[in-house]
């Protein structure tokens, strides 16, 4: 009995002495937080061993984190994952769809921008389109308008000149017959007979005024149907036109001309935009064909250029951004008591079982201890 009483004693003051001694460098991990002197002699032990490898563990753990967690590798792979593509066009998707549902307009983003004066939106699109009619017109100066035309436009001008004159005819023919016709031409020839006097007044010895004009009217109603007026005036017409387009810019549009329709023309094509009821109608209103084109085509293309992008630029990123000093220096600025709670948060069951390991060993010791002290 004496002997089993020696052995369960020496269990438990072994168990005791190995669980307290774990107890205690678990504590020694963490604390003291400071070093402590007596007699001007550092006490051994002090701060702990966190705290005084406090530096060394951030910048080993930032270490870590760069060349081993987040390295480009696996930001590379992560960004081009299925998941992610999904995600990002997701995110994408989300934002043309808010600029639906939200009514958003332009004058919203520009009050975001601080910027409420829609008149000062007015005079720089003024400012913007004097300078660009400026530079146009300064480049191309010497140019000649056949040059500066636009081919849909020069095609579009050669048919419509190409068939001007039946429409002039047609025209001539259609106020020749009318009511206003004949009072023109009565009122020409009566004007003439006047100015003309006595050398026209024998004519009267033959035909009235009133037959006069009608035979004018005849005359000129049938002349307006004859193929050799119509080619007389094609070829008039024609001629003139390419003159004109042979012409040069600052032969049909001066410096002067130029600088007085500049500003009117700018005024006029910025009153035209109505800049006012633009900015105030919602984006999905005011360009219906792009929102669908952003929200059935550009979505998907747009996550691949924002990818590859960053793909592209991700060891300068990475440089710039220097993860390992900014976790380093992130850690450096927690509190050592924080960092204690974190540790024994992720390790406290690990903890528990070293320090319930040293009461076990400790008690295993102390009963070997038991028996050889029995048996010696």
């Amino acid at each position: 009995m004496h002997a089993l009483l020696i052995i369960l004693f020496m269990m438990v003051i072994g168990a005791l002495i190995g669980g307290v001694t774990n107890v205690i460098a678990v504590r020694m991990l963490f604390h003291p937080f400071k070093t402590y002197y007596i007699f001007g002699k550092r006490v051994p032990f002090t701060p702990g061993l966190i705290p005084k490898r406090r530096e060394e563990i951030a910048s080993k753990i930032g270490q870590v984190i760069e060349e081993h967690l987040l390295t480009e590798e696996v930001i590379y792979a992560k960004l081009n994952a299925p998941t992610s593509r999904t995600a990002i066009e997701a995110l994408i998707k989300e934002q043309i769809y808010k600029l639906k549902s939200d009514n958003l307009t332009i004058q919203d983003i520009l009050t975001r921008l601080d910027i409420k004066d829609t008149q000062l939106i007015n005079d720089k699109a003024v400012d913007l389109i004097s300078t660009k009619l400026n530079q146009y017109y300064q480049s191309n100066y010497n140019e000649k308008l056949v040059d500066l035309l636009p081919t849909e436009v020069e095609q579009l001008l050669d048919d419509k000149v190409a068939h001007l004159h039946e429409l002039l005819f047609e025209r001539a023919y259609i106020y020749l017959n009318s009511e206003k016709g004949s009072q023109d031409i009565s009122s020409m020839l009566e004007t003439f007979f006047n100015e003309k006097g006595k050398i026209v007044g024998m004519l009267q010895m033959f035909m009235s005024k009133e037959s006069i004009a009608e035979r004018i009217q005849s005359e000129l109603i049938r002349l307006t149907g004859h193929p050799k007026a119509k080619a007389i005036a094609s070829k008039i017409i024609n001629n003139e036109y390419d003159n004109l387009k042979q012409q040069q810019l600052n032969e049909v549009l001066d410096d002067d001309k130029f600088e007085g329709m500049q500003s009117s023309v700018s005024t006029l094509i910025v009153n035209y935009l109505n800049i006012d009821k633009q900015v105030n109608t919602p984006i999905h209103q005011l360009m219906p064909d792009f929102i669908n084109y952003l929200e059935h085509s550009v979505s998907a293309k747009l996550t691949n250029v924002i990818i590859d992008n960053i793909c592209r630029h991700i060891t300068p990123i990475m440089q710039k951004i220097n993860l390992s000093g900014m976790v380093e220096q992130q850690i450096n600025t927690f509190d050592l008591d924080y960092i204690e709670r974190l540790i024994i948060d992720i390790a406290n069951k690990e903890l528990k079982l070293i320090m319930l390991l040293g009461f076990i060993l400790g008690g295993i010791i102390g009963a070997l201890q038991g028996v050889i002290a029995i048996f010696v």
